[in-house]
């Protein structure tokens, strides 16, 4: 049993959030790991939750590096946070299947954007913001919060927010969506601790392989380069769509 309940989540944890940390996703391996290892669907989905917030322990090496945008990602953490509560109550009632097929084909639909804008993520494109337009990123990350609250595997949708929306590199993205990960997952929890549906042995186990993954991969993200995680970004997200379509 303990092999089953620290051991491997434990490890599992640790590898995912090692390339998950810099191009998101990694809900998108570590829930179906949980599943296979006998949790439902909707514990693994709690369990994996408390387990996120061990993306804090990379927030001060990319603070260190320079690429966390604060004071647009705390505004852009209230919208999405806000959406995170309202996608813990969905997951209490409604099954997730139909919705994470669906996200899967808005995923391989939306990979050719990348192909017709080769820079984008690479180099920081400068974005006139305008107060509605401000306005109008706060909407697309209630949206995705919901569904990241839902299910966990929309970090996707924050990427794209970020680079495209707002013109950012993927490092800056990947440093500026942990504020967004935080939020999330701690007004997440105020609904799902109460539900009763984490497996503490577990979720606890994950946390500490999580925070050491994250903290290793925020150390060397600077030497990867944009260019890079670019490719691994893609390379994630071509995998996450095919699974979420295929095996949901």
């Amino acid at each position: 049993m303990m092999l089953h309940e620290i051991v491997l989540p434990f490890f599992l944890s640790f590898f995912v959030h090692m390339w998950s940390t810099v191009v998101g996703g990694g809900g998108a391996l570590l829930i179906p790991g949980l599943i296979v290892l006998g949790y439902s669907p909707q514990v693994a989905i709690a369990t994996n939750r408390f387990a996120a917030l061990s993306g804090a322990f990379s927030i001060f090496q990319f603070h260190k590096q320079g690429n966390i945008h604060w004071k647009l990602g705390a505004f852009l953490a209230i919208f999405a946070g806000m959406g995170s509560v309202i996608g813990s109550f969905l997951l209490l009632k409604i099954d997730t299947d139909i919705i994470e097929r669906g996200i899967g084909v808005i995923i391989l639909l939306s990979l050719p954007m990348f192909l017709l804008r080769p820079q984008a993520g690479v180099k920081q494109k400068y974005m006139k913001m305008t107060k509605l337009k401000h306005l109008g990123g706060g909407a697309m990350m209630l949206f995705f919060g919901i569904l990241g609250g839902f299910f966990s595997s929309a970090g996707v949708w924050f990427s794209y927010t970020f680079i495209f929306y707002y013109g950012l590199t993927f490092l800056q993205t990947a440093a500026t969506r942990r504020l967004i990960g935080l939020a999330m997952v701690g007004l997440s929890l105020i609904v799902l601790i109460p539900s009763g549906i984490i497996h503490w042995p577990t979720a606890i186990s994950m946390f500490a392989g999580g925070g050491l993954g994250s903290m290793i991969s925020a150390h060397f993200a600077h030497k990867l380069g944009n260019q890079l995680v670019r490719y691994v970004f893609l390379a994630v997200m071509l995998m996450s769509g095919i699974h979420l379509l295929l095996f949901s």
